[in-house]
């Protein structure tokens, strides 16, 4: 009799126990969410003659931003990842796409190739850029912080070198925004970039 007693009690314990992780088995959980940045610069029509050929990359992000979850930050030395909030794809990639579809609507390349080429590929001008800060920071800004350079391919002589340090106010807090202004912000740099190429 004291062993039925003994077992029920810890049937009733098990019962209690496993029922929440049940029922959170069975409630619907909320799915991820997916993030492109986007080509902004308003496209224009190569000139007339153009024989530009320019490459991209290659382009470098900081690991901590290498991921499929989003990265913000809550402090200054606090990087926040965002679970639930992904990107589509590759950071670094995506990245690089926008570039060169920015570039490609500036109108001042006939033809863009995309790291690694080869020579066949007649590449004049190489655009290489290196980023050391790409997200939305604990004031609410988005930050991008970046190094450049256009290298003229086949001699090697880097014919420009800058650094590029700016902000984005987004509309809201939102990660929809967040990604907005990041996108902006790499027109802006593609922009500059542009100016400089001969």
């Amino acid at each position: 009799m004291m062993r039925q007693t003994v077992r029920k009690m810890i049937s009733r314990w098990v019962l209690l126990l496993v029922a929440p992780l049940l029922a959170a088995c069975a409630s619907p959980s909320v799915p991820d969410q997916y993030y492109l940045l986007s080509p902004m610069v308003q496209p224009v029509s190569p000139a007339p003659g153009e024989t530009t050929v320019i490459g991209v990359g290659p382009v470098t992000i900081p690991r901590y931003l290498d991921r499929s979850t989003i990265v913000t930050r809550s402090a200054a030395n606090r990087p926040e990842v965002n679970s639930g909030y992904r990107w589509a794809e590759p950071l670094g990639e995506n990245i690089n796409r926008v570039l060169m579809d920015n570039l490609d609507r500036t109108g001042v390349a006939a033809r863009l190739e995309v790291f690694p080429w080869n020579s066949r590929d007649m590449v004049e001008w190489q655009v290489v850029v290196d980023i050391d800060r790409f997200e939305r920071q604990a004031d609410g800004n988005v930050n991008l912080t970046a190094r450049w350079k256009l290298v003229h391919f086949q001699s090697g002589e880097i014919v420009t070198a800058a650094k590029y340090d700016k902000v984005s106010t987004p509309v809201d807090q939102t990660l929809d925004n967040t990604v907005i202004a990041m996108s902006s912000l790499l027109a802006d740099l593609t922009a500059e970039i542009a100016a400089r190429i001969p």
